[in-house]
């Protein structure tokens, strides 16, 4: 388990063995920093034949099923969109029989808030009336798509981002060496989101965009110069909200630091990117432009 979600989860822990937990659990709090982990964790706990404090034993049957990926009991709806209610119905009818290893059954719903509303409804008579020994366990990271029936049936765990000293201490551990606060800044201050973004080859990194970015500031005024930019902005446009995010809290940093008016105009200058890039088919490389020269000058 994480070190900083080490106490909720000990705590929920305890809960559950001297059976004060709530039914349904509802984990809320931003991405990267650990939810369906302890999620995943804390079903664990409620599978294991002999859970401890510390979590699952790990040699009982149950949790050598569970290990083994095929545990008659648990059960996760996992969808890349929407949840709809056929997934939702499915999930409520493997909840409904005895348990087949004579425990407890767990049904985690990871990104609850894509649940449809017929899908939501269609899981309220389960919240409502759940039948023994069942364990639902939703997460969110966007709490305020749901719909309020479904906040109302479940127990909250909001979870805080972990404190930076906990971040880099533990992207160091993960071979992060160049871990700092402006890398975890820039992936919103978490943790996770910093390592799978580092881990993904092909993914645009905001190790890339410094490179990229401090390259075309350090680069002699002239042809060469525009083509640069030109060319910077033609790679990134796929990436253009990432970009001008990163841009944006590039220039409130540079402003906080020296109360520069430059920096400020180049703020709004971001700002006023980020409304046009939502529009559809606005031409993504050409507003990069814009943002990108406003730091060349």
């Amino acid at each position: 388990m994480f070190p900083w979600l080490l106490d909720t989860f000990e705590h929920l822990i305890q809960r559950y063995v001297n059976k004060t937990l709530h039914h349904a659990i509802l984990l809320s709090g931003p991405q990267g920093i650990g939810k369906h982990e302890l999620a995943a964790q804390l079903g664990y706990v409620m599978l294991c034949k002999h859970p401890s404090s510390k979590g699952a034993c790990g040699q009982c049957q149950s949790c050598h099923l569970r290990e083994a990926g095929n545990h008659p009991d648990y059960y996760v709806l996992e969808s890349e969109k929407q949840l709809g209610v056929d997934s939702i119905r499915g999930g409520i009818t493997k909840l409904s029989g005895t348990a087949q290893m004579g425990g407890s059954k767990v049904l985690i719903i990871p990104n609850a808030h894509g649940m449809t509303e017929a899908a939501a409804n269609a899981l309220l008579k389960t919240l409502e009336e759940p039948t023994n020994n069942t364990y639902l366990i939703l997460i969110s990271d966007s709490v305020y798509r749901l719909m309020p029936t479904i906040l109302s049936r479940c127990e909250k765990q909001t979870l805080s981002l972990p404190p930076v000293s906990a971040s880099l201490a533990y992207l160091h551990e993960k071979g992060i060496g160049d871990a700092s606060e402006a890398l975890l800044q820039a992936y919103g201050n978490a943790p996770l989101r910093v390592e799978r973004a580092l881990s993904e080859e092909d993914s645009f990194s905001y190790r890339t965009f410094k490179e990229g970015f401090g390259a075309l500031l350090a680069s002699a005024s002239g042809g060469g110069q525009k083509q640069q930019l030109l060319s910077l902005a033609n790679k990134w446009k796929d990436n253009a909200v990432q970009v001008v995010q990163w841009c944006q809290h590039d220039a409130q940093q540079a402003y906080l630091a020296n109360r520069d008016p430059r920096a400020y105009a180049r703020y709004e200058n971001c700002i006023e990117a980020l409304e046009r890039l939502q529009h559809p088919g606005v031409n993504k490389a050409l507003i990069l432009v814009g943002v990108l020269q406003a730091f060349q000058h």
